[in-house]
């Protein structure tokens, strides 16, 4: 089968389609024939190396959609012919993957497979995020950074679903009407007025109940200033400095809490609550997915760099359906 594979940590340009031998599955797996694959920023801090893989060749990205075509023993709650929608599927760029069974969600029928692909990871994240770690409540305040941005879009709609007074920041008026259109109360233009002084204003001083950070060594300290008392800080990442010293009386004297939250390490109970709520969701059409791009399964290189120098908002998706028309 096909896969876009990398043989050494580097740029976009260590990617390339090469043969590799197709999975086999064990009796609570699934083998999902490919037809879409995300990239997620993730993606490109395992191909640098910022983390590591456990072995080269490497089949990158984590996010799938396509149709089942072999289901184990073990398997009764899926059938081949399916169509679903995955995440934490490692090798998603594969042309076929083995996934556990409890890790794969129906894909509604409305929903394409590009649709399918982008709805994975940053809903899922803004789920745990919101909920799990994060112990939304109806009619409390939510500030969400970053609400053009896959994960972002994916937030604000759960949060308003959920009954939540939805803050949001963008960096200029396209990324506002993006986020405005997901559903958003309010959103900040960083970059022309002062975050802390509107969201303050904004809840009469008395800052917001949960706040979504994306990059929190940027943000540590604003985030600090708007909580508010007893208030919740969930940090989805720190790219530019992944261990921040932690200002601890700034926490201490909010009675705040910072907490962490992963995919990869979420509990399975957890992410199988989440994953069947958003497909009901997304099925009753109360939630949509947020694609950038799409490039054909050959432009994975060219993908990456497109995500690294964020060309687009939403979720930059490969599909795999363009690259066997192509016969690559």
């Amino acid at each position: 089968m096909k896969a876009v594979v990398y043989e050494t940590y580097g740029d976009p340009n260590v990617l390339s389609v090469s043969d590799v031998p197709k999975p086999s599955i064990q009796e609570n797996e699934v083998l999902i024939h490919v037809k879409a694959s995300g990239i997620n920023p993730v993606d490109t801090y395992f191909r640098k190396g910022i983390r590591q893989v456990e072995s080269f060749p490497h089949i990158p990205h984590f996010d799938l959609a396509g149709e089942v075509v072999e289901v184990g023993n073990n398997v009764k709650n899926i059938q081949v012919g399916d169509r679903i929608w995955a995440t934490n599927a490692k090798g998603a760029s594969a042309e076929f993957v083995a996934v556990s069974s409890d890790l794969v969600f129906p894909l509604p029928k409305k929903l394409n497979y590009d649709e399918g692909a982008a709805i994975a990871m940053p809903y899922m994240t803004a789920y745990l995020s919101l909920f799990n770690r994060g112990q939304l409540k109806e009619d409390e305040s939510v500030l969400i950074f970053g609400g053009a941005g896959a994960v972002g879009h994916a937030a604000i709609q759960l949060a308003k679903h959920a009954g939540a007074y939805v803050i949001t920041t963008a960096s200029n008026e396209d990324k506002a009407a993006i986020a405005k259109g997901a559903g958003a109360d309010e959103v900040v233009i960083y970059t022309a007025e002062d975050l802390v002084k509107r969201v303050k204003k904004l809840t009469n001083e008395a800052g917001v109940s949960l706040i979504l950070d994306m990059s929190f060594s940027e943000n540590m300290e604003k985030d600090l200033d708007m909580v508010k008392v007893g208030g919740r800080i969930i940090t989805i990442g720190s790219p530019v400095n992944n261990t921040p010293p932690l200002m601890w009386r700034q926490l201490n004297m909010k009675h705040a809490s910072l907490t962490g939250v992963l995919l990869f390490t979420a509990p399975l109970e957890e992410l199988m609550s989440a994953g069947h709520f958003i497909s009901k969701g997304l099925d009753s059409g109360v939630f949509t997915s947020h694609i950038g791009k799409v490039f054909s399964y050959g432009e994975a290189a060219k993908a990456h760099a497109a995500l690294e120098r964020k060309e687009y908002n939403g979720r930059i998706i490969l599909d795999h359906t363009k690259e066997q028309s192509q016969k690559i």
